[in-house]
């Protein structure tokens, strides 16, 4: 097999999971290792764990991916709602990602634009969810920052490698 033919398992596997240990994040790890880890007991149902960059460290039991790997652990439902939350974005792109970003606020809560490109929004999510949502919608047609007001959440998407360095040593969230 060519090197360029090569399966590219990050696309089937992303390593998008974090491990908060002693105030310290690893990762990101795929869920394969997360599994692994598991299976290892280097990971209990009660480790600080997180989904994505940004994403809300909560116990590992929490999330459906492990709820098979904790037995003893009672499961959690889809229906679990994070509790309201208070955003605020900034944003920056061109008028027709600006419009879809206003649909994805619209449809999450409620919202208010301060100045341009900056909004807040009141939503019952995780600055994880939103992420997704305004990724998803703006592809490559802008950048953007969340911060989740609520819980000290950073997230955001287009900033380039160096910024992406330096906001992860520069932030610290107040748990």
């Amino acid at each position: 097999m060519a090197s360029n033919d090569a399966l590219d398992l990050s696309q089937v596997d992303p390593p998008i999971w974090r491990i908060m240990v002693a105030d310290v994040v690893y990762g990101p790890y795929t869920l394969g290792q997360m599994r692994g880890f598991i299976e290892e007991g280097r990971l209990a149902a009660k480790s600080r764990v997180a989904r994505g960059d940004g994403g809300e460290f909560r116990a590992a039991g929490a999330y459906l991916d492990f709820a098979a790997e904790f037995p003893h652990t009672p499961p959690p439902t889809r229906d679990d709602k994070p509790a309201p939350s208070n955003f605020l974005l900034t944003v920056q792109t061109d008028g027709d990602g600006r419009r879809a970003v206003i649909s994805v606020l619209n449809q999450s809560g409620q919202f208010s634009e301060l100045m341009a490109g900056t909004f807040i929004l009141n939503a019952e999510m995780t600055a994880y969810d939103l992420r997704t949502q305004l990724s998803t919608v703006l592809a490559e047609r802008g950048k953007f920052v969340i911060v989740n007001a609520d819980t000290g959440q950073l997230a955001w998407m287009g900033l380039g490698t160096d910024t992406d360095q330096h906001a992860r040593a520069v932030w610290k969230r107040g748990d």
